[in-house]
């Protein structure tokens, strides 16, 4: 990745993921995030629609804080990887405060019981 991305990834909370369809027709939401041996991660409910696309199409866009922000293409994946869904239960409270409130009982409900996965993004060599 380069610099500017970088920099905005340490002060970032949020990227704009966009994935696409079969037929390429694109997708952007908002999503937080956990970066961790240079590449980010997230969590997501197992049937949602970035699920599925990212199953049929790996390839992705990235922007840091806002759409048009600094941003890379990668490939995302689904991983089962129970040490870091735990990484993220730990590092999300902290990172996202009151959301977490909120949020984080569903978000921890959902990850225990396999209602939700785990994202891993790899970025695309420069």
């Amino acid at each position: 990745m380069n610099p500017e991305v970088l920099q905005a990834l340490e002060k970032g909370k949020v990227i704009y993921l966009t994935t696409f369809s079969r037929k390429g027709t694109s997708s952007t939401v908002p999503v937080w995030f956990l970066r961790h041996d240079d590449r980010l991660y997230f969590t997501t409910r197992r049937d949602s629609l970035k699920v599925k696309r990212i199953q049929h199409t790996p390839r992705v866009v990235v922007h840091v804080g806002r759409p048009e922000g600094p941003g890379f293409t990668g490939r995302a994946e689904i991983v089962e990887d129970p040490q870091m869904a735990e990484l993220i239960l730990k590092t999300y409270p902290r990172r996202y405060h009151l959301f977490w409130l909120f949020m984080g009982p569903g978000i921890k409900k959902r990850l225990k019981a396999g209602e939700s996965v785990v994202v891993k993004i790899t970025p695309d060599p420069i």
